[in-house]
């Protein structure tokens, strides 16, 4: 009995080391960072340490190389230890069919012995460690640490030899070596994973818009979201105090770009608070001396503008983000390539794109997309595509366009007017109102089988 207990008890041990290395190698493939790191700093000194290696090209290769050195070790000691020990058990009862020559006999056995040593090593020391490790990654990671550790500092020297021949053979073959970023999940990865989130129900859809507005607000640009130049409400330089206070009475407005002769020369930012201003300590002035100070004081909106701050339409607006802090400024003037003011840009801009639309006391309700019907839209024409297209499975891009009132003219290839219809990838557009040479209002049709998101 004995002489059976050994050699399965070795036998056992070569599997389960083969599926502790299997193991170890998927669970830190699979780990993912920010886990990882929230394990870590509740105090998991061996999360740590699997972070570290996460973070490190060379200890991860090293950690790797240890869990391959250790499998082929393992498979090894199978192959040579485990099939011809049970080869030779095999032996014996095959030898009780009289009519099997020896040589048949040694055959038969030895095909069995790799019969039953594969299936133990692909189940047991493969398939099952490795279903295990993907079910729970960084738990399996950490539980394993220690055993990885001591072989880590036993294959050490095995582990160098190896990588650095590796690294010579790749750069011989003109491959660049590790690089650790290539682990971190790109942008593209990360909406992929919003929109698996969101189907699943881990998300309800405005948690998954907002956190979808933020990757995409990194890529988008002032020029995008910017108030046009068709919609800008500015005051001229030489407007009187009755002139200003029935511009604002009507707009209401908080800021207002002055400028001289025309919108492409502004030359200063009116805030209504510094004309609230004036005009109380003006009248308080007044009070004082007894007298109308304002004939003998001229009214000048020079002498109340702050100075602009001009930005090109192309700049990104996580950059446009960063110069409002700087400036101190929540509104900047927007000129394009040739030198002309395109728009005005403010914060509460920067802040839609990420939260949606924002209507105080004073805005109009517009909403930008309204369902008509499950097939059909109505959708303002300064709508960007791209958000669109977070709402509806479509697909909008379009080289010369970034809004939808921008595509149908672009389709049109004129100035469009009210009941002009284009056709663009399956999707019928409709002018239903014009604000001037701009499209105000479109109605959008959908294929029946385009469902929102």
């Amino acid at each position: 009995m004995n002489e059976f207990l050994l050699p399965i008890a070795i036998i056992v041990i070569l599997i389960l080391l083969n599926g502790v290395y299997v193991a170890a190698e998927f669970a830190v493939a699979a780990a993912q960072h920010t886990r990882m790191a929230q394990m870590a700093a509740s105090g998991s000194a061996a999360a740590q340490r699997i972070l570290n290696i996460l973070r490190s090209a060379p200890l991860i290769n090293r950690y790797i190389s240890t869990a391959q050195i250790g499998i082929t070790i393992a498979t090894l000691g199978l192959g040579m230890f485990g099939e011809g020990t049970i080869a030779h058990w095999l032996e014996a009862p095959l030898h009780q069919i009289s009519w099997i020559n020896e040589t048949i006999v040694h055959t038969v056995a030895v095909v069995l012995a790799v019969a039953i040593i594969t299936y133990l090593h692909v189940v047991v020391g493969e398939m099952v460690p490795k279903s295990l490790a993907l079910q729970a990654p960084e738990r399996s990671a950490i539980s394993l640490n220690s055993i990885m550790t001591i072989s880590e500092r036993v294959f050490l020297p095995m582990t160098n030899v190896l990588n650095w021949v590796g690294d010579m053979l790749l750069r011989l073959a003109g491959f660049p070596p590790a690089d650790p970023s290539l682990r971190l999940v790109s942008s593209e990865e990360l909406e992929f994973i919003l929109a698996e989130s969101s189907e699943e129900g881990l998300l309800d859809p405005e948690e998954h818009l907002f956190l979808e507005n933020i990757l995409d607000f990194q890529e988008r640009m002032v020029g995008q979201v910017m108030t046009p130049r068709t919609r800008l409400v500015g005051l001229p330089l030489d407007s009187t105090r009755e002139d200003v206070i029935a511009c604002i009475s009507e707009n209401r407005y908080s800021r207002y770009p002055v400028y001289e002769g025309d919108l492409d020369h502004i030359v200063g930012i009116l805030h209504t608070k510094d004309l609230a201003r004036y005009i109380v300590e003006n009248a308080k002035e007044e009070k004082a001396d007894g007298q109308n100070r304002e004939s003998q004081t001229p009214f000048e909106l020079n002498a109340l503008i702050r100075p602009p701050v001009f930005v090109p339409d192309s700049l990104a607006l996580e950059q446009m983000l960063k110069q409002f802090r700087q400036e101190h400024t929540q509104l900047a003037i927007v000129v394009d390539e040739y030198g002309g003011v395109a728009g005005m840009v403010t914060m509460e801009d920067l802040v839609e794109e990420l939260v949606g639309e924002i209507q105080d006391e004073y805005d109009e309700e517009r909403l930008p997309i309204e369902e008509l019907a499950p097939d059909q839209l109505r959708v303002r024409g300064d709508l960007l595509l791209d958000e669109l297209e977070q709402h509806y499975e479509i697909d909008l891009e379009h080289d010369e366009a970034d809004t939808v009132g921008g595509l149908v003219m672009a389709l049109l290839g004129s100035v469009a007017e009210p009941g002009e219809i284009v056709v663009y990838n399956d999707l019928t557009f409709e002018v239903e109102s014009v604000d001037g040479l701009a499209v105000e209002t479109v109605l959008l049709r959908l294929p029946p089988t385009r469902q929102p998101e």
